[in-house]
């Protein structure tokens, strides 16, 4: 499969070195000048295993109605079947202010499936998709109640609704080998802000009933790392 498409309206290209999927728009485009670069780069992020997408605005976004149904109805439900985890958005301060609306739309919808950035230039869009925020919690559980507090994380689906989160790379459960009453919660996310966003959802508020229910003490650690494998 080729790793490069180019045309008066876009250009789009796999870059290696940063396993990243590019597009960069030049001009306006709708339909078929639309949908077939916005095609080529879903099928590049299906080929390349754990790429993320970086989309430069800075020469215009504008849409077509049918071009807008179309992108949330297809592309990025099909987008969020792929690993890819990050989304960012390049723009320039004048873009912003003209395709503002338009802009927040799309960063909206895409917020739906993945973590969403904005920056104003390739590296620091980059950048944005290789800092991790990684989230150690261990909660003291009263006497003898570990495992019915467990067993009603999973029996609500907590875990698995965490782990369905845009930006939620792990969330995992583990029993200390230095305590009976403690249990530790691992999470790993895209980003600071999809750690925050974390807290706005249902089985959040699930959550919270149990600790007030189950746990005596709670100790949180949390940590900015660093992707270094690409």
């Amino acid at each position: 499969m080729l790793n490069e498409f180019n045309s008066e309206f876009c250009h789009v290209e796999y870059i290696e070195k940063d396993h990243i999927v590019f597009l960069a728009w030049k001009k306006f485009a709708c339909l078929d000048q639309y949908r077939e670069p916005t095609t080529f780069a879903l099928n590049l992020l299906r080929q390349h295993e754990g790429s993320h997408f970086i989309v430069d605005a800075r020469n215009g976004f504008e849409d077509d109605p049918r071009d807008i149904e179309w992108g949330f109805s297809f592309l990025l439900p099909e987008m969020s079947k792929t690993s890819c985890q990050f989304v960012c958005f390049i723009m320039n301060e004048l873009n912003e202010e003209t395709i503002g609306e338009e802009m927040d739309m799309w960063t909206k919808e895409f917020g739906k499936y993945f973590a969403v950035t904005k920056s104003t230039d390739y590296d620091s869009a980059l950048q944005s998709t290789r800092h991790y925020m990684l989230v150690n919690v261990r909660y003291t559980i009263k006497e003898g109640k570990r495992t019915q507090f467990y067993n009603e994380v999973v029996r609500q689906n907590i875990v698995a609704d965490s782990k369905a989160e845009p930006g939620n790379i792990k969330y995992d459960y583990y029993y200390p080998m230095d305590s009976n009453n403690d249990i530790c919660l691992m999470e790993m996310w895209t980003n600071e802000h999809t750690q925050k966003l974390h807290g706005t959802f249902k089985h959040y508020e699930k959550l919270q009933a149990l600790k007030a229910q189950y746990v005596e003490h709670v100790a949180i650690s949390k940590y900015q790392i660093q992707d270094e494998t690409h």
